[in-house]
């Protein structure tokens, strides 16, 4: 159990009204209601083997439109947790479950979650529990969370799924039994849970291979790099990438491996896709980490990195090196900030304020071009640079 210390700033609290969506497009859905309100309208009644419910266009709907005419507020019947439904009393003590440790990016994410608690004013103790890449450590340590929360130890639990599938029955328990459980970055496979937060990893995935279909004018060879096999991360990122480039009959993939988000891992396999595979015109790699990887590989076989565009993500070690050997670069971003908004909903939850279903924010891209405004060469280059967290801070969390 971790306290903060006595001296915590007042913050004010803000409510927060968000429109619960997934947005997709021009246009926004819904996902599935956990139970209808007592009237809906027939236009927007929910139908059983629906997976979304089309509802209203952001980009063409007004704010005065979404209240007097599409009569947005019943969205909350289906999606949110109703008012007052989890409020306890202060001080809050929360569960918090990370996936592994030892990365730059899960060290960043706790770091800012930990940040996030001690500005709290609510907010008094907090339970950390790593789950070092076994979904078996999850199950237990939802479970260990759980009976806490029984004995009125916590107040509530967020977690970052291991697994899409072989956690749901952990979760719809503990949702089932009233204990809010907000799940960020990973999703699993239910609704039966009081919120998600995440970015759109799948958009992550396209907007990337629509930059290197575009930068090769439609024709070439490329080396694929997906990250971890069945994580849900990867197959989202992997998944969008792969449904571009099959619009593009001018690309061919010549290879494709998990290089598990891992830098000697990622290193090797491009070696032995080279030998291969000699002739090539880009790289598409769902992880930063991993084309560092590829970059200082090339340098070594005597390669000239520039001749190749390069589709990744914002790490900084890979931005660093982009900007020195000039490579035609693009980064989608992955923030780390999940676990920091998860924290802020919890604590309006636990006050008794309605959040929404679904917390969905858009992926951010930096160009090659936009490269040399983001890169942090103060920050270790295994972090990512879409963070708010200080060089020093991430030097910290990196130690």
């Amino acid at each position: 159990m971790e306290k903060k210390g006595s001296t915590v700033s007042i913050t004010t609290f803000i409510i927060t009204l968000v429109v619960v969506a997934v947005v997709v497009g021009g246009g926004v859905y819904f996902l599935m209601p956990k139970a209808e309100p007592a009237e809906t309208p027939a236009e927007v009644e929910p139908s059983a083997d629906l997976a979304v419910i089309p509802k209203y266009d952001l980009n063409t709907d007004t704010a005065y439109t979404l209240t007097m005419e599409k009569h947005a507020f019943l969205d909350w019947g289906y999606n949110a947790p109703n008012i007052h439904e989890y409020r306890v009393d202060p001080p809050f003590k929360i569960g918090y479950i990370t996936s592994w440790r030892g990365e730059p990016w899960q060290e960043v994410n706790i770091a800012e979650f930990t940040r996030e608690v001690e500005r709290s004013a609510l907010i008094e103790e907090f339970v950390h529990m790593d789950s070092a890449g076994s979904v078996d450590t999850q199950i237990n340590n939802l479970k260990d969370m759980f009976t806490m929360w029984k004995a009125g130890d916590l107040d509530g639990i967020i977690v970052d799924p291991l697994d899409p599938m072989a956690l749901v029955d952990t979760i719809e328990e503990i949702f089932d039994a009233g204990c809010p459980i907000i799940l960020f970055n990973n999703s699993a496979d239910t609704t039966k849970y009081t919120s998600f937060v995440s970015d759109d990893p799948w958009t992550f995935g396209t907007q990337s291979a629509e930059w290197l279909a575009e930068e090769l004018n439609g024709e070439g060879k490329i080396l694929f790099f997906r990250g971890l096999k069945a994580y849900p991360i990867d197959d989202a990122r992997s998944g969008g990438g792969l449904s571009v480039l099959e619009n593009y009959p001018g690309i061919e993939i010549a290879a494709i491996e998990y290089g598990d988000w891992s830098y000697d891992k990622a290193k090797t396999i491009f070696m032995d896709m080279v030998a291969a595979h000699p002739e090539f015109d880009g790289i598409y790699s769902v992880g930063g980490q991993m084309s560092l990887a590829i970059i200082d590989a090339m340098i070594e076989l005597d390669m000239d990195p520039s001749l190749y565009a390069h589709a990744s993500e914002d790490q900084n070690g890979f931005l660093q090196k982009a900007i020195e050997y000039n490579i035609p670069a693009f980064a989608s971003c992955h923030p780390s900030i999940t676990s920091a908004i998860s924290v802020r909903l919890m604590e309006m939850l636990l006050q008794g304020y309605p959040i929404p279903k679904a917390y969905f924010f858009p992926t951010p891209v930096i160009t090659s071009e936009q490269f040399a405004e983001y890169v942090r060469p103060a920050a270790p280059e295994g972090i990512f640079v879409y963070t708010p967290l200080s060089d020093e801070e991430c030097q910290e969390a990196c130690r």
